[in-house]
């Protein structure tokens, strides 16, 4: 889901001309929508209000239609008060002269005027609406910011977009709504030009003819951007903004700083066909890594020890009935020691990664693990982890491991994930030891996969200036902690996917980006539909365009090749302590809210006379303002008033 200003499905589904056409001549109020609408004559040189009371900080969204062109104005009380005695309606929060105007505002609590002046010398006929929807909400998550902010007169706001933009083409959406009128700017750092400047405006674009738009789309080439919002205004303004990022592809080399990586094979949602990207997008509710091991010792240079890791990561993507997503890191780990006699430890971790300061807890996610806190540069994570398994197991070499990924939506419940092996030459080479079922607990789910995505990145929210990838990769690294090791190593990988039936991915790399285990010294190469590791100078790029891999096809020539139950046997160790996989960026995401906003209730009213005499209608009025309140007729004899705005609030 990207970010989106909610403004009443984009506030004006029902405001083009031909809805407003169609509305009722008296006051009504829309039925299921947070409206108000009305209908009246604007007689000539005169104006007309209505009163609207915002409780709590609101998008504001209005419009008039007339048969002749007129002025349209939002206005505070103070601001009221000084047109009724000037005559200048350009003191407005916002106004606009025509046949059709509209507008909207992020508006903090308060009294608000929607002020039509008619300065023709005839009468016109109006029918108008307006909307307020207290629904305000953020998510910062994905390729997506939104923030809430308070800006000073004449105070120049900015802010780096997230870098997935020096990776690729994209496509930048700015969507905002203000109190004042502020001004949205583009920068390119790279080359200092300014790319978009945008007018001074209340909401960003907004048109309803021949549809309704909201927001600044745009088209960057790679560069790194800096988005700028000014407060032209003399007042303070209260700004909400949020921006979109759309890469054309994922670039996998964004985020690869060379030797050490995760070595192995990586799916990124691309094709490469000499440097000619074509992104594709995998949901699956399995993926199943296969790993046949003929060699493996490893010095890992974190601990001087013989540690090591194959891991299988993932991207899981949850889906709310309320319009809300969730994203989470699962990975499926055999953590190795390698010293004689060698053993293999099943593990697992989950990260949230949804946005700025995303947590776990003991209550949203259950298993045979925990989660426990980690310091990550100042940053506090948490993470599960089954890190009291006994699961480990001593092996000997051939071996073949089956890794398996899997997701489940119980509705009402969450999302279950599960963690297999299946050890071909264990004990039971047929069967798969499921070691974990983790459960997210989320009673509003309404769906969830296993996401490969070539055209979107993980969530970064405000902070962090990128997330990851929505990739899955079978990756050698470090034994944990973010550790690297040195490598003797033989084994041909494969990574699949469920469809059906288990499928290859497409293409896939060389190296891994989500995991901050890496391996130093692995050389991979592509042949007969499997990745090969061995021992040598790293590679990083593209293995294959066509991974034409056959699960039962490997599986069958593991199986032949099996040296029996006697190189696999189980025993039970103390619980390892085993570090999180570290990613760049927690995330926060606030859910949607499905809240109905609450109705205001008030109607176009007229000025109360106070003294002096209309000389066009005789009502009493005040002898100092412009305009009757009755029949809105301008005075210019001491005699008769001028019309006046209403009490205070």
């Amino acid at each position: 889901m990207l970010v989106r200003l909610k403004v009443l499905a984009l506030l004006f589904l029902m405001v083009t001309p031909a809805v407003l056409l169609s509305a009722p001549i008296t006051h009504a109020m829309a039925q299921g929508q947070n409206e108000q609408q009305f209908a009246g004559v604007t007689p000539p040189g005169s104006y007309n209000y209505t009163q609207i009371t915002l409780s709590s900080t609101s998008i504001v969204g209005y419009a008039t239609r007339t048969d002749i062109q007129v002025e349209t104005a939002f206005m505070t009380y103070d601001q009221l008060q000084a047109f009724s005695l000037t005559g200048d309606i350009s003191n407005s929060i916002f106004y606009d002269t025509g046949t059709e105007n509209y507008d909207a505002l992020l508006e903090p609590p308060g009294q608000y005027y929607l002020v039509v002046y008619n300065p023709n010398s005839q009468a016109a006929n109006l029918k108008a609406l307006y909307i307020v929807n207290p629904d305000i909400n953020l998510r910062n998550s994905t390729t997506s910011v939104g923030l809430t902010i308070v800006m000073q007169p004449q105070e120049i706001f900015t802010i780096p977009l997230h870098i997935e933009t020096l990776g690729a083409p994209s496509q930048v959406d700015i969507t905002g709504a203000s109190s004042q009128v502020v001004r949205y700017a583009l920068l390119d750092n790279t080359t200092q030009q300014e790319v978009f400047v945008s007018p001074d405006v209340t909401i960003t674009n907004f048109t309803v003819v021949p549809t309704v738009s909201v927001g600044y789309n745009l088209t960057l080439n790679p560069g790194f951007y800096i988005m700028a919002i000014k407060n032209d205004s003399p007042n303070q303004a209260l700004v909400y903004f949020s921006y979109d990022i759309l890469p054309k592809f994922v670039n996998p080399y964004l985020l690869h700083f060379g030797t050490p990586s995760p070595t192995g094979i990586a799916s990124y949602g691309i094709l490469n066909n000499s440097g000619n990207i074509t992104p594709y997008e995998v949901a699956t509710s399995s993926i199943v890594g296969y790993a046949k091991v003929s060699q493996l010792q490893a010095v890992d240079n974190g601990t001087n020890s013989p540690l090591a890791s194959l891991q299988e990561n993932t991207v899981l993507e949850v889906n709310n009935t309320d319009g809300s997503s969730f994203t989470y890191w699962p990975q499926n780990v055999l953590a190795f020691d390698t010293a004689s006699p060698p053993s293999v430890t099943y593990r697992d971790n989950v990260l949230n990664v949804t946005g700025d300061n995303a947590q776990l807890t003991n209550q949203s996610i259950t298993g045979t693990g925990t989660t426990s806190g980690y310091n990550n540069n100042g940053v506090q994570q948490t993470y599960y982890g089954n890190y009291n398994s006994n699961y480990t197991y001593r092996y000997s070499l051939p071996q073949t491991w089956i890794l398996y990924t899997n997701e489940t939506v119980r509705q009402g419940q969450g999302v279950v994930i599960q963690m297999g092996v299946r050890a071909l030459n264990g004990p039971t080479p047929s069967k798969v030891t499921w070691f974990d079922a983790i459960t997210i607990h989320d009673p509003n789910v309404a769906s969830a996969d296993l996401i490969v995505n070539g055209r979107q990145y993980t969530p970064a929210g405000v902070e962090v200036p990128i997330g990851t990838y929505y990739d899955a990769e079978l990756v050698f690294g470090g034994g944990a902690g973010g550790n690297a090791a040195q490598f003797q190593v033989n084994a041909n990988l494969a990574l699949f996917y469920l469809d059906g039936t288990m499928k290859p991915f497409p293409s896939v790399y060389s190296f891994g980006d989500d995991t901050a285990e890496a391996a130093f010294n692995i050389a991979m190469q592509y042949g007969n539909g499997v990745a090969t590791a061995t021992t040598g100078t790293p590679y990083y790029g593209l293995l294959t365009n066509d991974f034409n891999s056959s699960l039962p096809s490997l599986i069958a020539g593991a199986e032949g090749q099996s040296t029996g139950i006697g190189g696999y046997a189980a025993y039970i160790v103390g619980a390892a302590v085993i570090a999180v996989i570290a990613i760049l960026a927690l995330v926060l995401m606030r859910r949607r809210s499905s809240a109905t906003p609450q109705l205001e209730q008030s109607a176009p009213v007229v000025a109360q006379p106070v003294a002096a005499f209309c000389g066009n209608c005789g009502t009493p009025i005040d002898s100092t303002v412009r305009f009757c309140p009755n029949c809105g007729a301008p005075q210019t004899s001491a005699d008769a008033g001028q019309g006046a705005p209403p009490a205070g609030p």
